[in-house]
């Protein structure tokens, strides 16, 4: 793992880690041997976690809308071939 640095900023502690790509900054599970709880559920941002569970519930909502469309239509599609034949 690489070393994480600790910088205060405004009374306010940050950690960033140096990566291929230069400094970001990282939220630690655990901060002097205590876990974080919004870190380890929110990764850092209950904003962000809100978004992601909103886009997982609406990929989700449209599959299953197009799942049931698809089943009404075959429905309808059998029901019509079987009213040509009955006549």
């Amino acid at each position: 793992m690489k070393e994480i640095k600790e910088v205060e900023i405004n009374n306010e502690i940050v950690y960033l880690r140096k990566t291929f790509l230069g400094w970001g900054v990282i939220n630690p599970i655990k901060i002097n041997g205590k876990i974080n709880w919004k870190n380890l559920i929110a990764g850092g941002s209950w904003i962000k976690l809100g978004l992601i569970l909103l886009l997982v519930v609406l990929i989700t909502g449209s599959i299953w809308e197009y799942s049931n469309t698809t089943k009404i239509a075959i429905e309808c599609l059998n029901q019509t071939k079987l009213m040509q034949i009955i006549p």
